[in-house]
């Protein structure tokens, strides 16, 4: 599963800087086709609704997988959809907004919260209200834009979901590459888009290393070090 994820990763990043060199751009083609990123939540979205548990199938009974997150999550379900990958998987998602970060603990949570965001964070954006679902799969995944707080907090976090030896985890790392303007991209070589860089904040790689310090490295997938160069 491991190496699975790692593929994933990288095939993106490699299917979205390796574009093709044609007089018709794909690149342009997909951003007028699909609108940059609505139809990545509505997919996701259309899944959390449709279903709030595990079917009795027997054909799934060993391959459960839930995905909890935000929109890193949906980026990461709109890799599998994309790439047709783990589709024998019975995959459910659950959305939880960066704002609110993923957290289990004795601490108030809401201390660490932006005020204005006390009421969206109260009941629904909880990881604690998806543990019947994480109870039920045999894979879970966490894909979040991890804060400094929740970070730090993460590895305990980890035991109060309590998994079975039987199940399995996966942390996905910060992928947050500082802001990207794919419009600028259009009608432009290979070799031009190659040659583009740009670099993360601080604060983003000093989260990233800290994941990547605190968590056991079995589960953990740093997305950065997968794709960028330079200073992780």
């Amino acid at each position: 599963m491991t190496f699975i994820l790692a593929l994933f990763l990288i095939q993106t990043a490699t299917n979205r800087t390796l574009l093709m060199n044609k007089e018709k751009d794909p690149y342009l083609f997909d951003l007028t086709k699909y609108g940059h990123w609505e139809y990545v939540v509505g997919a996701f979205d259309a899944l959390e609704k449709k279903t709030k548990t595990f079917s009795n199938r027997t054909s799934t009974t060993n391959k459960k997988l839930i995905l909890i997150g935000d929109s890193f999550a949906q980026d990461f379900y709109n890799m599998i959809i994309e790439g047709k990958h783990l589709v024998n998987y019975e995959i459910r998602v659950y959305f939880i907004y960066s704002r609110c970060q993923i957290y289990l603990g004795s601490e108030d949570r809401k201390q660490s919260i932006e005020t204005k965001h006390h009421r969206t964070c109260t009941n629904a954006n909880d990881i604690k209200y998806a543990l019947p679902l994480i109870r039920q799969a045999n894979v879970i995944i966490l894909a979040s834009n991890w804060y400094e707080w929740s970070a730090k907090r993460l590895s305990m976090t980890l035991k109060l979901v309590n998994l079975t030896k039987q199940q399995q985890i996966f942390i996905i790392g910060l992928k947050h590459f500082w802001h990207v303007n794919p419009i600028l991209y259009v009608n432009k070589s290979t070799e031009y888009r190659l040659k583009q860089y740009q670099y993360s904040k601080i604060e983003i790689i000093k989260v990233n290393n800290l994941l990547e310090q605190t968590i056991d490295k079995s589960i953990f997938v740093n997305v950065r070090k997968m794709i960028c160069t330079g200073y992780n």
